[in-house]
């Protein structure tokens, strides 16, 4: 089948699965221009009877058209196109690309309870839909359920009801045979009679295993029917009671509907995003991605004798108008690189915003400590008059300007004689 292209359009690429029904190829669009990926599986009885062919052939096209209603659901894998081709009947479905829930679970890993509420509350809107539009998957289980890689959200493949068509069955009225997989079908549905209940029953064994590590197959009954598994899972009463509820031997017992079990599981989902909403605002800020988002001022504080203009710093996301610098926050080396990243919040009162007051104490010794170098400054002008002025009157007289200066050499040596008589 490889490189073969089915409906002049799909080229077959890869082998994925065969199953009893037939077989599953990865193929591309070769009409489109990016080529996309799709999934062709083929699908053929497996007896050649000219009445049962064209039985299977009518209902072949009911399943169809009804994929593709349920195809417009974000996780429900689009159904792109059926055809018959050579007697063999094809489905074309959008690929998913991701891995299945299989793959996740692991018996020596068991799951949280945050997980399985996440798992609950994923698929049972996925059911809520299906039933909604009358359709009974019949065939929930861990293979079947895709965990998408683009937003890790899960998706429910390969519907039970088309599988139904072509179990080759030659009386037109056992069309309606069992189709599930032991250890997650319910009595009913191993009657031939399946119900809604049915698959929320199938998704309740997917989650005691994945709490438990145990198969299906494996866990215990008492006499009635129940399943006993509690005292194997460290879950929350009330979860208990919602898992335990929903795998009830007897459909009557069970939640009717998805949207029964998605109203008693509001609870605990709220719980959940109120723990995880805790614990991210509990979780410390990286300074490269901390922005301020308050500028408050705060009490005066002692000021160190650094020079240091007011700064802002970051305190747990909010920005302190502080003095100076304090040992628990350091002054950042480029003050102008911080304040580019200050984004205060929208209502902070700048206008209100001063400079801290000094303490009345440092503000009364500056006072006392400038009347004191006032009053020194006096006192020792003072003194420095009181020396002057007698050194002043000893002295000899001089001339004041230079139209008293000796205008003959007799009158320069008399002075001369003078001055050296005084000596």
């Amino acid at each position: 089948m490889k490189g073969k292209i089915l409906a002049s359009r799909y080229k077959i690429i890869d082998y994925i699965a065969s199953g009893g029904f037939g077989r599953t190829y990865l193929a591309e669009d070769i009409q489109l221009p990016s080529k996309v990926k799709c999934v062709v599986k083929q699908l053929y009885p497996s007896i050649e009877d000219p009445k049962f062919l064209a039985v299977a052939r009518r209902l072949f096209k009911t399943e169809a058209s009804t994929l593709h209603n349920l195809g417009n659901h974000d996780q429900i894998p689009k159904l792109l196109a059926y055809f018959e081709e050579e007697e063999k009947f094809y489905l074309v479905q959008q690929y998913i690309e991701g891995q299945t829930l299989g793959k996740e679970l692991n018996p020596s890993h068991v799951w949280s309870e945050a997980q399985i509420i996440e798992l609950l509350n994923d698929s049972l809107n996925i059911l809520k839909y299906i039933h909604a539009k009358g359709v009974i998957h019949r065939d929930i289980k861990p293979d079947n359920l895709i965990r998408r890689n683009s937003d890790h959200k899960l998706v429910l493949v390969d519907f039970g009801t088309v599988k139904n068509v072509l179990n080759g069955q030659t009386n037109i009225g056992q069309l309606t045979v069992p189709v599930g997989t032991q250890g997650y079908m319910p009595t009913e549905q191993a009657r031939g009679k399946p119900r809604p209940t049915s698959d929320l029953y199938a998704l309740g064994i997917i989650c005691i295993q994945a709490l438990t590590g145990v198969e299906p197959l494996d866990l215990e009954e008492d006499d009635e029917g129940e399943l006993i598994w509690e005292s194997l899972a460290d879950i929350s009463p009330q979860l208990a009671e919602i898992l335990t509820k929903i795998t009830r031997y007897h459909f009557k017992d069970r939640y009717q509907s998805a949207e029964e079990v998605l109203q008693a599981l509001t609870p605990l989902l709220d719980k959940t995003i109120s723990k995880s909403d805790s614990a991210s605002a509990n979780e410390p800020s990286s300074s490269s991605s901390t922005e301020f988002h308050n500028l408050t001022p705060v009490s005066a504080s002692p000021t160190i004798d650094n020079g240091l203009p007011p700064t802002s710093v970051i305190d747990g996301g909010t920005s302190h108008y502080i003095i100076g610098q304090t040992s628990n926050f350091p002054a950042p080396q480029n003050s102008q690189a911080v304040a580019s990243k200050i984004r205060p919040f929208p209502d902070a009162n700048y206008e209100n915003i001063s400079e801290p007051a000094q303490p009345a104490g440092k503000s009364k010794n500056r006072k006392i400590l400038g009347v004191a170098i006032a009053c020194g400054v006096a006192i020792m002008g003072g003194m420095y008059l009181f020396i002057r002025q007698p050194i002043t009157d000893n002295q000899p007289n001089t001339p004041d300007s230079p139209n008293e200066l000796p205008s003959s050499p007799t009158e320069r040596i008399n002075q001369g004689e003078g001055f050296r008589k005084d000596l």
